[in-house]
This record gives C-alpha cells, structure tokens and sequence, in this order.
C-alpha cells in the first residue's frame, strides 16, 4: 500500500486497523501516542476510514478517506473508488441520524483537490457536514472553509460523538443486512466479500 508519512491521514491509517462495525474501539489519546495518529474514528475498513473532523464546522463533522495515500480524486484506483462510493450514502445516514436524530436532514458532501480549491490535507477525503436550522429562515449560513469559523474539537465530546456514531453505523450494518441482503464486514478480506456485495 501506498502511505506518506509526512500526511497525517496516512497516519491515522497506519496507527488503526480494521475494526467490526460493532466492536469496541481502543480509546484514540493513548499516551505517548502520536498526535497526528490520533482520531475518533467511527469506520475503519480495509480501504476507507471514516473520523471526526478536529476542526469541525459544525457538530459531527466526519471525514471519509481512503486508507492508500492519493492525493486528488482522479488519483484514486478503481476500488477504493468502489468502497469510498459504497460507504458515502451509510455514513452520510449515519451521521445525520446522529446528530438530528428524527428531525428534517441537511447536510453538505463535500471533496476538494488542490490548494486553490481549499484542499487543506493533501489526502483525498469527503467532508460530511451537517447543517443544523438557524434561527433565522431567511439567513441560512452556508459558509464552508472560511477562516474563523472553526472550533477545535474536544476529546471527550469527540469520544462521545464517535461512539454514538458507531453505535448507529452497527444498527444500520443490520439494516442494510436485513433490508437488501447485504453484509457489510469492514474486516473480512475482499475476496471473501465479493460474492456478498
């Protein structure tokens, strides 16, 4: 696989293995741990992560990433292609439920390439943004990447959250397993899922 270790998703990568949807997750701040390995991951699977964003815009800011270094979207092969595009849609449900629970969803998918294009991490990854109501109807924020506007996550709500969303991504593995027939093992080795997909 192909990793650099100057980028810190690279190290999140090489610091988290694979885990069951439904798992316990190690806490993410051991100590002496590397800062830039830490995360509060939600997905870990043999091509993608799913984590908190440390900057969020907003509460329950996830990013989604491939595990393989690339650094701009035209530079991802074929099946992490696959597997990020298959993980989009559950994560996307995943986080909003979290965090709107049955209330009206809004939220922004968002990926840039290059620095003109506000690409912060020279990885490929998705934003995914919830967008809760304002106050005001008529002045909804839309704003993005904008200076200022960002707050540091902190570790213990960033515990909580991603182990709420974890408990949600399980209930809707068994969902998906129930409702399509479709088993989604982020453990199992591709070869043993091909025929499940």
């Amino acid at each position: 696989m192909s990793f650099d270790s100057s980028c810190p998703f690279c190290n999140i990568a090489l610091t988290n293995p694979t885990l069951a949807l439904n798992g316990p997750r190690p806490s993410s701040n051991s100590p002496g741990q590397d800062p830039d390995s830490t995360a509060h991951l939600i997905l870990s699977t043999e091509h993608v992560l799913a984590f908190l964003d440390i900057m969020p815009l907003t509460r329950g800011h996830v990013l989604v990433a491939p595990r393989r270094h690339f650094e701009m979207l035209g530079d991802m092969d074929v099946q992490t292609s696959q597997e990020i595009g298959k993980w989009l849609p559950i994560l996307s449900r995943v986080v909003t439920k979290t965090i709107f629970g049955e209330e009206e969803r809004h939220w922004n998918v968002v990926q840039n390439n290059g620095a003109r294009a506000a690409q912060q991490v020279p990885h490929v990854h998705f934003h995914i943004i919830p967008r809760p109501s304002t106050e005001s109807s008529r002045s909804p924020s839309f704003a993005m990447f904008g200076r200022g506007q960002r707050n540091e996550l902190d570790d213990e709500e960033g515990e909580r959250l991603a182990h709420s969303m974890r408990v949600e991504l399980a209930e809707e593995a068994k969902r998906i397993e129930r409702d399509e027939g479709v088993v989604l093992n982020p453990t199992a080795s591709d070869s043993k899922r091909r025929g499940k997909l």
